[in-house]
């Protein structure tokens, strides 16, 4: 029902879709300001663009592999398509296609240098991969708030995902553009990047302690807050979501941005995307033992 699959779907679902709208409205803004950038500039950027659309949707498909090899019958999958109702799956599924689709056009656009798939066609896509990608990141949290076990039952979880997906997808970038050809001179303009992931901390956090009062507010959901609660479970959020997922990664982007000087090691970045994953297992985990033994 709710296994592991579903939790590595809404983990890499999440920060592909999340790094996919960073990217895209990262390079809408960086050649609308395409003359301020010099040659050297132009190409570290492309070059940023091409492995980090392609990362996006390598992730993105194996999300969509672990939700349909989920189903048992891979075949139930087309059923969204064929004998579409208007549902919180449907639109999970058409959304996730769209952006499978736009991710794959413009990896290939910017890896392979089409002349078609350039200018303002490119520029249409990436607004077009930005409106889905926030579509993908909502739904992972609408995917268990749609459902009826009380711990899930609650639109903050909604809230609460997008802003995790969104910090991963900044994690995401910021990773990959420290191993990218050119990575010094992007390293020294990713500074709003770096003040966008403090800011989208913040809300993540905000977004956290409301669904948690909703959850220990619910008399419903009390079996699985007390299995939150236990030492090994309560172990997973307070080290993995609070340390890992939230406060680390503020105090390292805090410090950096205090400084002139450019990150050197990408610390933040990795333990964020860990604490985004624990943050998915420990919901995952409570909601659906509420539900019955699903983890074998």
């Amino acid at each position: 029902m709710f296994g592991m699959l579903v939790i590595m779907y809404l983990f890499l679902g999440g920060a592909s879709a999340g790094a996919f709208f960073v990217m895209s409205l990262w390079s809408l803004v960086f050649h609308r300001r395409d003359d301020v950038h010099d040659h050297r500039m132009r190409l570290a950027f492309k070059a940023l663009l091409g492995r980090c659309y392609a990362l996006c949707f390598a992730l993105l498909a194996v999300a969509a592999l672990c939700l349909v090899w989920d189903l048992g019958s891979p075949e139930r999958a087309l059923l969204l398509f064929t004998k579409a109702k208007p549902t919180v799956l449907t639109l999970g599924a058409f959304s996730l296609a769209a952006q499978l689709l736009i991710g794959l056009t413009l990896a290939t656009a910017n890896l392979f240098a089409l002349p078609r798939l350039g200018g303002r066609a490119k520029q249409v896509l990436e607004v077009l991969c930005c409106a889905c990608s926030c579509v993908v990141m909502a739904y992972t949290g609408l995917l268990l708030a749609g459902s009826a076990i009380p711990f899930w039952s609650t639109w903050t979880l909604v809230v609460l995902f997008f802003f995790s997906a969104l910090s991963s997808g900044v994690s995401t970038v910021l990773l990959l553009d420290y191993f990218t050809q050119g990575q010094t001179l992007l390293l020294r303009s990713v500074k709003p990047l770096q003040r966008a992931h403090v800011a989208c901390l913040l809300l993540e956090a905000a977004a956290l302690a409301l669904f948690l009062g909703a959850a220990f507010s619910n008399p419903q959901a009390q079996p699985s807050v007390a299995l939150l609660l236990e030492p090994d479970m309560l172990a997973n959020g307070a080290v993995g979501v609070l340390g890992m997922g939230l406060a680390v990664p503020l105090v390292l982007e805090t410090t950096s941005l205090a400084r002139k000087e450019s990150r050197s090691i990408p610390v933040s970045d990795v333990v964020c995307l860990i604490g985004g994953f624990l943050l998915r297992y420990c919901i995952v985990a409570c909601g659906a033992h509420w539900a019955g033994p699903v983890f074998l």
